[in-house]
């Protein structure tokens, strides 16, 4: 009979309601620990990797008792028979501050900064007002002296921020 079969789930359906649940948990349990959801990603092959950061450098610690209460509330709920690998992480030095909330804990240190127009630059982030970065950025210019230029920068105006590692 036509309708007695239920129908088999689309896989890519079930894989992004698993990917939205895992994310929600994720963002639900941030609030608790006073860390925040940066970025995720989600593979065909169930592999999903949650970046979150803080106002504050994250420790150990933190990391290690935020990941075991998300494991144990997935081990606890309900997120499907398909086997899935999930990894919770600290975005790292590497990656590109996205979220404003990042900034306030690297005043101070060197930028790579792409702006929304194409333009790039290094400059020491000073100060964060608002949504706006303070910035000192070094102009070198060949046969002179560097001069440096203070400059304002709304969030938005950035598409890409990275801090710069240096090695003294």
């Amino acid at each position: 009979m036509e309708g007695d079969t239920p129908k088999a789930v689309p896989f890519f359906i079930d894989m992004a309601n698993l990917t939205e649940k895992l994310k929600s948990l994720v963002q639900t349990e941030t609030e608790t620990f006073g860390l925040f959801l940066v970025d995720y990603t989600g593979t065909p092959a169930g592999f999903y990797r949650f970046y979150v950061d803080s106002e504050q450098p994250v420790t150990m610690n933190l990391l290690a008792e935020f990941t075991r209460s998300v494991s144990k509330k997935i081990d606890d709920g309900e997120f499907g028979e398909r086997k899935f690998t999930f990894e919770i992480s600290t975005p790292g030095a590497d990656r590109p501050l996205s979220d404003l909330r990042q900034f306030a804990k690297h005043v101070g240190r060197t930028l790579e900064i792409e702006t929304q127009t194409g333009e790039a630059f290094e400059a020491v982030f000073t100060a964060l007002e608002g949504e706006m970065l303070n910035l000192q950025k070094t102009i070198k210019e060949k046969g002179k002296k560097p001069v440096s230029e203070d400059l304002s920068l709304n969030h938005s105006q950035i598409k890409k921020a990275i801090i710069k590692i240096t090695f003294n």
